[in-house]
Order: structure tokens, then sequence, then C-alpha cells
């Protein structure tokens, strides 16, 4: 802030003026005393607040140039001295206020500028998305659905808003998704299920629904459901069940065929053995010891055929389960359990079929001893829906195609039936869940099975309940 003096007198002492010789030396804002009218002559800033220091009386204010008289007196010229410095420390920090509320408001028009677009592309995308969207209250009702969701179930005629979305899906499925939705709002996590959905015209689809809860606070006031339709995929699935199915019948029938003649043979060794006639007994020994390892053999691929069967009709009996205990139990009962090195893993919760995860882990065990390894190591992880089971040898890996391995009777052992894979394979695919085979750099295979941490199969392959 600037003080300026003018007139033909010193200033009062006490106070720090500037001298000018006249109003046009002033610079603006400032604030000016004068004891001489005739200083005023000129331009003056009109920022200048001018005030008359003299002694004698004035009733009025003599110049339009002057904002007021006051006494030579120091006190007064200090009060309005300091007066004047609040009212410009004011002054600025009301501009300053004024700038940054200027700067603020342009800032949240432009984040609302982005909001609102932003929120224009997301009602797009959910309005024509391929998935059906919906949201559900505390009592199933629909309160929120997509374009897609309406052309699904009511080829877009009407509202569905406030409508039960039970009454869309197939009889045989409600109670599980009942279970579903009070779950979904009562444990506050995603959830995932499948069921089938009634359309118009009788036609059924059967769809995958991702539950996200929604909260206030925590509270959960409604249930946002993504639902996208597999039916391809499990009618896929269906197929590939009932060729396993028809190959298992096959298999049934091949055995039936074989043990007969397989009996009579073995009838025929034991009365050679019996012969007591020493004549060529030596060449007549070896051909039975052929004659019966080759039996053995066939009676050993029997029994694996029909280990085969009974794994693909093995019926699903799902259960919520500690999957890394599972897995220890697993390895305890192996013969070389003392060679496995299961790294330790956080529990695992799932909800799938133990027996199944059983027989695939226990046929990897068994190839990867009969690959020649010394040692494996075992490892779980959890990622995001799915549960992991590492398996590493240290054997002489496999290098074939990654379909091949897993064809019925494949083996790079001609001693060997060629079951195990397969088995694993069939296994997991029942419970939702796939196996992965890797060559790392160094000797041995990887074998990964992932394992969906919450799964509910279609009803063609066996439809277990969800909890």
């Amino acid at each position: 802030m600037n003080v300026f003096w003018l007139g033909k007198t010193q200033p009062p002492p006490g106070i720090d003026f500037q001298i000018a010789g006249g109003i046009n030396k002033v610079v603006g804002n400032s604030l000016v005393f004068v004891d001489d009218l005739r200083f005023l002559n000129g331009n003056s800033q009109n920022t200048s607040r001018v005030y008359l220091v003299t002694d004698k009386p004035a009733s009025q204010i003599p110049s339009s140039k002057v904002d007021g008289v006051i006494p030579r007196d120091i006190r007064v010229i200090s009060a309005i001295k300091d007066l004047f410095s609040e009212i410009c420390q004011s002054t600025q920090t009301s501009d300053d206020l004024l700038a940054t509320l200027d700067e603020k408001e342009l800032v949240i028009r432009e984040k609302q500028d982005i909001l609102l677009r932003d929120s224009k592309r997301y009602k797009a995308m959910i309005k024509h998305a391929s998935d059906l969207i919906f949201i559900l209250g505390t009592k199933g009702r629909i309160m929120f659905c997509n374009e897609t969701f309406k052309q699904y179930i009511e080829m877009g005629k009407g509202s569905l808003i406030g409508k039960s979305f039970i009454n869309f899906v197939f009889d045989e499925d409600r109670q599980n998704l009942e279970c579903f939705i009070q779950e979904s709002f009562r444990e506050g996590v995603p959830l995932k299920i499948e069921v089938r959905l009634n359309f118009p015209g009788g036609n059924i689809g059967t769809f995958s629904l991702m539950s996200t809860p929604l909260k206030e606070g925590e509270h959960i006031y409604a249930v946002s459901i993504i639902a996208r339709d597999i039916s391809d995929i499990r009618s896929m699935q269906h197929r590939l069940m009932m060729q396993a199915k028809n190959l298992s019948s096959m298999i049934d029938g091949l055995s039936h065929e074989l043990r007969n003649p397989l009996t009579i043979a073995g009838a025929y060794v034991r009365r050679l053995i019996k012969d007591e006639d020493a004549k060529n007994r030596s060449k007549r020994l070896q051909a039975v010891s052929g004659i019966n390892s080759s039996l053995g053999r066939i009676e050993e691929m029997i029994t694996r055929i029909e280990g085969y069967e009974s794994v693909v009709n093995m019926c699903l009996y799902y259960s919520k389960m500690n999957l890394f205990q599972l897995v220890k139990d697993v390895c305890a009962e192996d013969s070389k359990r003392n060679s496995i090195t299961l790294k330790k893993s956080r529990p695992i919760r799932i909800f799938s079929d133990s027996d199944h995860i059983r027989i695939a882990l226990r046929r990897i065990l068994e190839n990867a001893w009969e690959s020649g390894s010394s040692t494996i190591d075992i490892q779980l992880w959890q990622n995001e829906n799915f549960a992991w089971i590492g398996i590493r040898d240290y054997g002489c890996g496999m290098h074939e195609d990654s379909e091949a391995i897993f064809a019925p009777f494949y083996s790079t052992d001609p001693l060997k039936i060629g079951l195990g894979l397969t088995e694993t394979r069939i296994a997991m695919i029942k419970i939702g869940g796939e196996i992965h085979i890797e060559s790392p750099t160094g000797p041995g295979t990887i074998v990964n099975l992932r394992i969906p941490v919450v799964y509910k199969a279609d009803s063609a392959l066996g439809d277990p309940a969800f909890f």
C-alpha cells in the first residue's frame, strides 16, 4: 500500500509518507493526504483516496477531488491509514477468493462435462451390450435392465421394471436362484451361478450369472448382475459328454467281448503248465510265459478301461471344501509322499466335487512318477474366480502335440495303457475345470489344474445343487 503527502508543509512525523509534487505523480490505488488543493490540479488516479488535511473548520468538502477533510492530527491520519490498509487487504482477499471460485467452477464444469460424456458412453455401452445387464432388489424384483435383456425376455415389448426375475427362470432352477440372490445380499461378495431362462415361443437358454453387490455404507441395497448366454457352450459340453458316454458303452462291450476269450485262453495255458511231458518243456514254458504276459496286459487294459468308464459315469456331488487340505490328503496317500514337496498355502475355499479333483490329481502324480521323476513340486494359488493346482515333475518331459497326449490309449511307453491324462481331462471337464500342460526350460513337465471356486454344472450334465 502506498501513502503519499502533497503540500507546502512537511508531513506529520511517525508515518512513512512518500512525497509527491502533484496528483499526477501518484500511482493508482494509493492513500493521499494534501494540505493545499492546488496540488490536486492535473490528472489524478481514480483508484486513490484523497483527504484534505487542515486545521481550519470545514462544514463541507471543498472539492470533488477530495474524499474527506480531516484535522492535522497524527492519530486521525494513522487511523485512516490503518483502515485503508484493511480495506485494501479485504479487497485483495475478495479478488483472490473470486478468482479461486471461478477456477474451481471452471474445473467443476469440466468434470461435469466429462462425467456427462462418460455417462452417455456407459449408458450406450450398457444399453446395447451383448450381455444381459440388470439390477435386482432385495425381493428379487428388477430395478433396471438394458435393452438386450428386454429383447431376450419379452422381445422388447413392455416394461420389466418391478417384475420378479425368478418368474423368467426355468422351474427347476428357481430354488438355486433364490439361494444365489439371498447369498449375494447376505455375504456381500461376487457370486456366480448358471440358470436356464424361458424365452418367448417356449425356447430355453442357459446363462451364466455374475453378481456384484451394490452398497451404501455397509448396507447392500441391490445386486447388479451380468448374464452371459452360454447355451452353445453347454450344448457342446453336453454333446461331448454324450460322446464320452457312447465311448463308454463301446468300451463296456469291448471289455465283455475280450474277457470271455481271455478266460478260455487262460484255462488252456494253465493246462499246458500242468502237462508232465518233459519233451520240449522249456520251449513250451517260454511260450506259455509270453501268453501269460500278454493276457496280463489285456487284463490290466480292461481294468483301466473300466476305471475310465467309472470316471465318465461318476455322479457329481458338490460341497464346500479346503482345496489345500484335499491336496495334502492326496499327497499323504501316495507311496512316495516323502518325495513330494507341497508348498505351504493359505486355505483356498471352493465349492466343487472332491472325488473328481482327487482322481485328476492322482492320475497326474502317477504320470509324474512313471516319467522317471525323483521328486515332485506342488503349489496352490487363487486367481479371481479360479483356484489352481500346479504340479511340476523332473522326468523326461512331454514333447508331443498338446491335444494328442489327451487321446485315449495314447502313450509313448508301449507298456503303458495311456488313459491317465484322458481320465484327468474328463474329471476336470465335468466340474467345469481345465488342464494345461507346460514344458519348462529345465527337465520335466508342469501340469496346471484350473478349478472354478464356485460352479454349477448344466442340468444335462448332472445339475448338482449350488448350495
